[in-house]
């Protein structure tokens, strides 16, 4: 089991869930403003949760898709922004996808691949 699999279990035992608007909501029910991280081509937004006194890094996206369809989003290749917007972690936007699906995306907006915005 990954890391990263393994704190998105933690943090979901520990109560924290989210908004409609894609917003994480630790378990005393109030939002947590997380970080934005850049990877080659996207940038994400972060939360971190403590646990065994360290403080550990989740993916917004890939809680939320866990906490929809729990353990089949973390065998899923990946988790997909529908509306290729990285930062857009609403749960309407969120789906367990395949890398042929990124490819074709990205084939079908040659110029640039992925660009994000921030709204």
């Amino acid at each position: 089991m990954s890391k990263s699999n393994e704190m998105i279990r933690v943090a979901a035992q520990k109560g924290y869930s989210f908004t409609k608007e894609g917003e994480i909501i630790n378990p005393k029910g109030k939002i947590i403003k997380g970080t934005i991280i850049k990877s080659k081509t996207s940038l994400y937004k972060k939360f971190g949760i403590n646990y065994r006194g360290m403080s550990r890094p989740i993916l917004v996206h890939r809680f939320i898709a866990y906490k929809i369809w729990g353990e089949s989003a973390l065998e899923g290749e990946c988790i997909i922004h529908l509306n290729r917007i990285s930062l857009d972690n609403r749960p309407s936007n969120i789906a367990i996808g395949d890398y042929r699906h990124i490819y074709n995306e990205v084939k079908k907006s040659k110029p640039n691949l992925i660009r994000n915005t921030i709204k």
